[in-house]
């Protein structure tokens, strides 16, 4: 027996691969699924903040725009960082600000794969001009 609590490793170890058993159909379940909520929590994250003039918040805006142009089934950042590169914008709030005006559009860079295993592009994919 090791450690503070003197536990058996073999039953420590058991213990663990029962746990990754259990929580494995969660696992694939998250890396294959994402939601309006989880996208617009991966623009807070990246440090979006704030609202337009409505009240409507800029992450709500941008995720919107990303989702009519490529769908979400990639997730938002790709294509909202593609738009920042490809477009010259120095800013998340800069891209939302042009996206909710319709003055930017979204699209999947060239070559890129679905980041979650299991997906396909979605039926609006559209490619990035080289």
């Amino acid at each position: 027996m090791t450690g503070k609590l003197d536990l058996d490793p073999a039953v420590v170890a058991q213990a663990r691969e029962l746990a990754r058993l259990a929580g494995q159909p969660v696992t694939d379940l998250a890396r294959t699924h994402t939601t309006v909520s989880v996208e617009r929590a991966v623009l807070r994250l990246a440090g979006l903040d704030g609202a337009d003039s409505d009240g409507m918040p800029w992450v709500n805006r941008l995720t919107d725009a990303v989702r009519e142009s490529v769908g979400l089934e990639h997730g938002v950042a790709l294509p909202a960082w593609d738009a920042m590169r490809a477009g010259g914008y120095p800013d998340l709030r800069t891209l939302a600000v042009d996206a909710a005006s319709g003055l930017s559009s979204s699209a999947c860079p060239r070559g890129t794969k679905p980041r979650r295993p299991g997906m396909t592009p979605p039926v609006r994919y559209k490619e990035a001009s080289p």
